[in-house]
């Protein structure tokens, strides 16, 4: 199961503290944007991310 990313609740932040917890590099800081993303196919579900987010973006 992976996680529901909120791109309307992010603050669009490049440095994200869910970014460095994400330990598959699902949710990421775009090397292009420099803004947050999620690839849902590298998302493993394991919710680490959940707690990181200070916006509330990242659910599960």
């Amino acid at each position: 199961m992976t996680i529901r990313f909120d791109q309307r609740l992010c603050d669009l932040n490049p440095y994200c503290p869910v970014a460095r917890s994400c330990p598959t590099g699902a949710l990421h800081v775009d090397s292009k944007t420099f803004q947050p993303s999620f690839d849902p196919e590298k998302c493993t579900g394991c919710r680490v991310c959940i707690p990181s987010c200070p916006r509330g973006a990242v659910s599960g």
